[in-house]
């Protein structure tokens, strides 16, 4: 990029104040335009400055639609098209719910969402199905950017969209605070303070809420299953935002409530990781499932849904670790038998590991910078 005005890069995304996994994929695009000497602002109704400002770029706020619904969602596509049309940015990067001509980055199907978790697709009045299918079914993007090749799979199928318009770009890890070094630094005073007896396993599921979605009603059925063929050597761990009140009752029902600890979100999750002797995530549907790649990278032995975009990583190599979400009964066996082999897991924790490394921050922003130069590169052509 060379000449004397800098090009002008915008990333327009509803949200970015939070730490979600959204947000974190949009300061990291930031990021890495910035070092490709773009003018990078992000377009947003809420954002943290001081966040953007740390990526390297600017924020933009439109005014946000007062109520709820998919007008305010269609209102901040239009708000950022008057703003593309006044400056004329290079590039403009769409996170799911505005048009453009260059790359729409979907992190998730809720169409496919629905249907896995309640057996029936969402309407087109949905207030997000509707400005999915707006930008989706447009096809004024060049590219769409998935978590998962489940993702591109439905896309190809609802949209009609042609495999060569969809990249799997799937998303990276933070190797500084997650790696076995640093999950594993403090983890008997953390199993601890989990009330976990240093005799007894430890299998968790971790996640930032959404407990129907992840499936921890059947996590609780196969701790159940578990306990009856290990009796009372095994302890689980749950951590998320959401009321658990339900399957806290389950857990009861079935006489395992004993064996549970729950847990909101916290800010060292690495050192849950690394507490764990096994990570589930029994998941009806995860467009990716970060969570896992995370404890993959501490070491944790992982079993996944078949419904996880992460599993992708696993599927060749290890098969044995994904089973469909309702498997109650399988998910306890292949449970027992990896507790039973200590030698597994160790090697498992390694190999696991060392498979991670390929997803990091850094080899995700090498591959970032490879598709932003790809567009430029077809914008001189």
């Amino acid at each position: 990029m060379t000449g004397h005005a800098r090009p002008l890069a915008a990333i327009a995304i509803r949200q970015v104040e939070k730490n979600t996994g959204a947000s974190r994929i949009a300061l990291a695009q930031a990021e890495v335009l910035a070092g490709m000497s773009y003018q990078v602002v992000i377009i947003a109704e809420r954002g943290n400055s001081a966040l953007v400002e740390r990526a390297g770029a600017r924020l933009v706020k439109t005014w946000r639609w007062p109520f709820k619904g998919a007008r305010r969602r269609f209102w901040f596509n239009r708000r950022v098209q008057v703003w593309a049309h006044r400056h004329a940015p290079t590039l403009l990067i769409s996170h799911g719910e505005v048009e453009t001509s260059d790359v729409v980055y979907l992190h998730n199907c809720v169409h496919l969402a629905s249907q896995a978790i309640h057996g029936r697709g969402l309407p087109e009045h949905h207030e997000v199905a509707a400005i999915h299918d707006y930008v989706l079914k447009g096809k004024r993007f060049r590219r769409v950017a998935v978590n998962s090749k489940m993702m591109g799979n439905d896309l190809m199928t609802r949209y009609d969209i042609a495999p060569d318009r969809i990249n799997v770009s799937y998303p990276g890890y933070d190797s500084e605070q997650f790696n076995p070094e640093r999950a594993r630094a403090d983890r008997e005073n953390i199993r601890q303070s989990l009330g976990v007896v240093p005799k007894d396993f430890l299998i968790g599921l971790v996640t930032s809420g959404n407990f129907k979605k992840r499936n921890v009603e059947g996590f609780v059925k196969l701790a159940a299953e578990l306990d009856k063929m290990m009796p009372d050597r095994c302890q689980f761990l749950v951590v998320g935002k959401d009321d658990a009140s339900p399957f806290q009752h389950l857990a009861e029902k079935l006489e395992i409530d004993e064996r549970f600890v729950w847990r909101s979100t916290v800010s060292e999750v690495e050192r849950l990781y690394g507490a764990l002797d096994i990570f589930m995530l029994p998941a009806y549907i995860e467009e990716f499932g970060l969570v896992a790649l995370e404890a993959m990278a501490c070491g944790t032995p992982v079993l996944l849904s078949s419904g996880v975009g992460c599993a992708e990583i696993l599927e060749n190599r290890y098969p044995e670790l994904i089973m469909e979400a309702m498997e109650t009964k399988k998910w306890a066996q292949r449970a027992h038998k990896l507790l039973e082999d200590s030698d597994r897991r160790d090697v498992l924790s390694r190999e696991l590991s060392a498979l991670a490394k390929n997803y990091s921050h850094k080899q995700q922003q090498e591959k970032l910078i490879a598709e932003f130069k790809a567009l430029a590169d077809m914008d001189t052509e």
